[in-house]
């Protein structure tokens, strides 16, 4: 069995003369880049990183194995990488949302109100989608509307989020 992807950014193209790539990266950690790599690129290629520097614009610059050229780095641009999803350390203190999917979604009361199908990321930042009866709502993950866990616990704000 194919083992699940999850999608990190996207190489942007070459930086610099040497084969850098250019990279935006959704990743709070860059060193998982070379520690979980290598990275999966959707027609199947995968690369190896080596290291990374950050460049400014909320970009990075990646030295991938075997990439030495200008040339080499421009037929890298626009790929969409992603990093196995089994590759990422767990943490107790950490939650990834792939891992939310199918989680109860309680109110202070502890009332069951919808179950995780999926999540989002909106230009505000990540949010889940909650099936609540036949209808897909959008919470937003904000400190102030829920708690993560093995279930999404809600504030009283995050339930009236989702009776809207």
């Amino acid at each position: 069995m194919a083992e699940k992807l999850i999608r990190v950014g996207a190489l942007k193209g070459p930086h610099g003369l040497k084969g850098l790539v250019k990279a935006k990266i959704g990743l709070e950690d860059y060193d998982l880049l070379v520690e979980a790599g290598p990275l999966m690129a959707d027609d199947g290629r995968s690369f190896k990183v080596v290291r990374w520097q950050a460049v400014g614009q909320g970009l990075v610059a990646l030295q991938i194995d075997g990439v030495t050229t200008v040339e080499q780095a421009e037929a890298l641009r626009n790929m969409a990488v992603s990093l196995e999803r089994s590759r990422f350390p767990e943490d107790e203190d950490e939650v990834y949302l792939d891992a939310l999917e199918g989680a109860e979604v309680v109110g202070p009361d502890g009332a069951v109100l919808g179950v995780v199908e999926g999540w989002n990321e909106l230009p505000a930042g990540p949010a889940l989608n909650v099936r609540v009866g036949d209808a897909i709502k959008v919470l937003p993950l904000n400190d102030a509307f829920v708690t993560l866990g093995d279930k999404v616990e809600l504030t009283e704000l995050g339930v009236a989020v989702l009776a809207v």
